[in-house]
């Protein structure tokens, strides 16, 4: 059979797309054995780690236990709904340390030594050699359990709650994961210019923390704000929405498309501060 010329063209470029697709996993988890092992040989620091993190999502849920002792709903939403929204928040800071967000904090260590030199001749884009160089599973993992068990007794007490609307909520889980990760790259790459980077870090840590309040408590200029300029909103109001069975459709398409929007335009941000990247150790 004779195949066209657009046949042609596209199956070597989709062979390609697969081969550094599964380059790219391969490397993530060569690094992600690597820094096990490394946590696993300090394993009071990782026990120590994870209570702490129990210890503050605890500290969380006592707040609003707290608030809802003396009202029965926050901007809409009832106490178990609040702790949907709440334990989502330690899920979607539990991947993002398994994926990129400990790779950030690292960031101005690597531009200040000039180190960041050898991430820009590896086989992988810079900014996914830095996200994968430090996966972490202990920097949150006591968040990220605190929060999965949250989400799941917060669903299991829901008058509403629908099995069919978990897909969903894990879709939209990875959408905000990728909206964290847009907002992180896009306040990182400043790095290349103030070097030190702990500020910087200390406004997305500030960014997810904002996450555990839900959308409806902002109005006018300020949801305007927490929207699309700092969509923080966004994070995990939408995937609990969700499986609380408050979102609709004109919401999910909003979260999508400033989800879009703001990856393009960090990828856009990123690739342009690395032209004024200077090595340190030239």
């Amino acid at each position: 059979m004779k195949r066209s010329a657009t046949e042609v063209k596209t199956q070597p470029s989709k062979r390609g797309l697969i081969r550094s697709l599964r380059r790219y996993l391969f490397l993530y988890r060569s690094f992600l054995v690597h820094n096990l092992k490394n946590e696993m040989i300090y394993r009071a620091n990782f026990v120590l780690a994870v209570i702490m993190d129990l210890f503050f999502m605890g500290v969380n849920v006592v707040f609003f236990a707290i608030l809802y002792a003396n009202v029965e709903t926050i901007g809409g939403w009832t106490f178990h709904q609040t702790l949907v929204l709440v334990g989502s928040v330690g899920v979607v800071r539990e991947i993002a340390y398994l994926t990129f967000r400990q790779g950030f904090l690292e960031l101005g260590d690597y531009v200040r030594t000039g180190r960041f030199d050898a991430m820009l001749t590896s086989p992988m884009a810079a900014n996914a050699h830095l996200a994968f160089r430090h996966v972490s599973l202990t920097e949150s993992l006591g968040e990220g359990l605190m929060g999965f068990a949250l989400v799941a007794y917060g669903f299991a007490h829901l008058e509403n709650a629908a099995w069919s609307s978990i897909p969903l909520y894990l879709l939209m889980i990875a959408v905000s994961l990728l909206l964290y990760y847009a907002f992180s790259l896009m306040i990182n790459s400043a790095v290349f210019w103030l070097v030190k980077s702990q500020e910087l870090n200390t406004i997305v840590y500030y960014f997810m923390d904002t996450a555990r309040y839900p959308r409806e408590i902002y109005r006018g200029l300020g949801k305007a704000f927490f929207t699309f300029i700092v969509p923080s909103s966004l994070i995990a109001t939408v995937p609990a929405s969700v499986l609380t069975g408050r979102a609709d459709a004109a919401l999910i398409g909003l979260t999508i498309g400033v989800t879009v929007i703001s990856l393009s335009l960090a990828l856009v941000v990123w690739n342009w501060s690395l032209h004024h990247y200077s090595s340190a150790s030239s």
